[in-house]
């Protein structure tokens, strides 16, 4: 696969947020990370998994007891091997929210460069209405940062965190995510993301 056309790709695989997850009879292991990851105290179970094309590989994990079609609190970690920038990455799903911003009144984003410019935490707020009500709120911070394994797979690797509410809860989700928010970017920044080994 040439550069342009493997840029363009991870382009609009890094534009992907939390899921809908789907049955899945086998969750494959792409990483060789471990199975179950603990993220702030909470233990998380890899829950499902892809390998749509040969540069985008995807694990998302929940919590014990959430199920994946109706989950309030999910982290993922996807890599796409690419020639692209962390900056060009982050600015990908800017873009994506931008437009997003133009039907969704809840839409909103920050972004956060560290000081040596190698790493981005993208955290953004996005909804889904049910008429004039808002039905599901979801919260995500990602954290973009360069990568290469043992075996010289070269890309960008992605660690988030995603936070939703449905229905009745959606309105003490609003008022506490201040306080949320900011506690989870500082977990997010602060945390060891996985080494990884591309099978």
């Amino acid at each position: 696969m040439n550069k342009i056309t493997r840029s363009g790709a991870a382009v609009v695989l890094l534009l992907l947020t939390c899921s809908m997850l789907f049955a899945q009879e086998k969750i494959t292991n792409y990483y060789g990370t471990p199975e179950q990851l603990s993220f702030d105290k909470v233990l998380y179970n890899l829950s499902w998994s892809s390998h749509p094309n040969e540069i985008y590989y995807k694990h998302e994990y929940i919590p014990k007891g959430e199920i994946p079609e109706h989950f309030n609190n999910m982290i993922l970690l996807d890599f796409v091997q690419t020639d692209m920038s962390v900056e060009q990455a982050g600015k990908a799903q800017e873009k994506k929210l931008i437009e997003r911003k133009k039907t969704d009144a809840s839409c909103n984003y920050q972004m956060i460069v560290s000081p040596d410019g190698k790493e981005i935490v993208l955290d953004f707020l996005m909804s889904q209405a049910k008429g004039d009500a808002v039905n599901l709120l979801e919260w995500s911070a990602y954290r973009y940062k360069a990568y290469t394994d043992k075996a010289g797979h070269r890309g960008i690797l992605l660690f988030g965190i995603c936070r939703r509410a449905y229905d009745d809860k959606v309105k003490n989700f609003l008022s506490t995510l201040a306080v949320t928010r900011g506690e989870g970017i500082n977990h997010l920044i602060a945390y060891k993301i996985p080494e990884i080994q591309l099978k």
